[in-house]
């Protein structure tokens, strides 16, 4: 049995989940790690949360096969995703705006195991479509290390893996939830956030085993702050990293096109097709979690982050 599948029995959730639309929610964990190249020592991963739908996709995602020319983006939900996708995708495409404004970007960098946590309605599932992309292909996913396809540490295609603030993820990922399946307040989605009981989660963990892949060296941490505070600094690592080298007039017409007002009006990127009475780029501030969270709440977060982390790995979330 390649994962062990943990139901919920946090009492708080189990009073709720109907309510809120989190009903199929499931724990699952890997019985073999051993080939995750991380540099913590006598690590083991958390259960991650998903749905219940993952036992249905479990082959395909533990037979995917990964080729060497691929491009993964990962990330936790809400961490900036779709404009890391944007960025490395143009930059690996000699700048080719044209098709960038013109093909939906979920079909340039397909979403890996979306068929995991939604129904989405195709006759083949997301692990089919992303298999069956051209070459090179561009991959997003949201799965912890321990979940991802045992054969990427053995191909080791280029990752490049962007981390977000946990009050502006908690909130960025409240409000598309809402927009996708959840049905109440923001402040019971952070406290379930909080404990590790929306999809992808643990947070915490999923940033740092990310940071620990330290023998994985085709590997590139971002940022999102950092990209907010100096986007054209951000964009030369990324162009370093793929061995790419631009005009400093290309760099700049890369930077507007990955401006916070361009991407929100590119409906290549913006998914107004999939949320059309919704914004999927909402705000993109680097302190907006500051007008929505009560102060209680934020001095919950900060003690929660107090409590889970080891103090060489909190620089990760105080940015």
């Amino acid at each position: 049995m390649a994962f062990e599948y943990t139901s919920i029995t946090d009492p708080e959730w189990l009073a709720t989940n109907r309510q809120t639309g989190q009903d199929d929610y499931i724990l699952v964990k890997p019985t073999d790690y051993s080939k995750v190249p991380i540099a913590i020592p006598n690590w083991e991963p958390l259960p991650c949360c998903t749905s219940t739908m993952f036992r249905r996709y479990e082959s395909e995602l533990l037979n995917f096969q990964v080729k060497s020319d691929d491009v993964w983006i990962a990330s936790y939900p809400k961490s900036g995703t779709t404009w890391v996708q944007e960025m490395v995708w143009l930059i690996c495409n000699d700048l080719d705006f044209e098709k960038a404004r013109t093909t939906v970007i979920r079909d340039r960098s397909p979403f890996l195991e979306v068929s995991t946590i939604f129904d989405i309605g195709e006759e083949e599932s997301s692990f089919a479509f992303t298999s069956d992309a051209p070459s090179p292909r561009f991959i997003k996913t949201h799965l912890p290390v321990a979940l991802l396809p045992p054969n990427i540490w053995t191909v080791k295609p280029k990752i490049v893996y962007i981390r977000r603030n946990p009050k502006s993820v908690a909130v960025s990922y409240f409000h598309h939830s809402v927009r996708a399946n959840f049905n109440g307040t923001k402040e019971a989605f952070i406290r379930m956030f909080m404990k590790d009981l929306q999809f992808y989660s643990p947070f915490h963990q999923h940033v740092i085993e990310y940071n620990e892949l330290a023998s994985y060296d085709n590997l590139l941490n971002l940022c999102y702050e950092d990209m907010k505070r100096d986007l054209k600094s951000s964009v030369i690592r990324t162009c370093e990293f793929f061995g790419k080298n631009y005009s400093d007039v290309a760099i700049n017409e890369l930077c507007r096109h990955l401006s916070f007002e361009s991407m929100t009006n590119n409906l290549a990127v913006n998914y107004e097709d999939v949320f059309p009475d919704e914004k999927f780029i909402r705000e993109g501030m680097i302190d907006g979690w500051k007008k929505e969270l009560s102060p209680e709440l934020i001095a919950e977060m900060d003690l929660w982050t107090e409590n889970t982390v080891a103090e060489k790995y909190r620089h990760l979330f105080k940015v």
